[in-house]
């Protein structure tokens, strides 16, 4: 149930969702800590420059982060099969980079603007921007447009094609 105080407010496309309405929550990226302590609570899979690897290579991506530390911690892969198969399809990361993949293909705009980035670390069409960070794949930089993070980089660089 919801209320609408003020008939402007009313949702006038019967295609949009009720719940779209209201305070959007941005979940910033894990600081260096954060990741210390997570690996910690995982029973520390990781060493300390592993650690520092794992941040280089996720920049403190919160799902890929939990993801790689439950999946060392759990003893289905080592650290070092961790890194080495990091953008392989069948690697730990797989399904997470081949959905964000798929979901790109239909929509020629954004891989032009992914592709972009990619190579010139730009994106022209702010609103083409804005679809890019809100699917959580790029942020700016000062005036740069960079990949979220080096993983999402390497990965694109050798899988999406324009």
């Amino acid at each position: 149930m919801f209320a609408v105080r003020y008939t402007y407010q009313l949702i006038d496309n019967l295609n949009q969702s009720p719940f779209n309405v209201g305070v959007v929550i941005e979940l910033e990226d894990l600081t260096t800590e954060q990741v210390a302590d997570l690996n910690r609570r995982h029973g520390s899979p990781l060493n300390f420059n592993e650690e520092r690897q794992l941040i280089a290579l996720l920049g403190g991506h919160p799902y890929l982060v939990r993801l790689a530390l439950y999946s060392v911690a759990s003893q289905r892969l080592s650290s070092s099969e961790l890194f080495a198969n990091a953008t392989a399809d069948n690697g730990p990361f797989g399904n997470h980079l081949r959905n964000h993949l798929f979901r790109l293909h239909n929509k020629t705009e954004l891989v032009q603007g992914m592709l972009q980035v990619m190579r010139q670390n730009t994106c022209e069409d702010e609103r083409v921007f804005f679809r890019l960070r809100g699917a959580g794949l790029v942020h700016r930089q000062g005036r740069l447009v960079m990949p979220r993070c080096q993983l999402y980089g390497e990965y694109f660089r050798e899988n999406l094609r324009g």
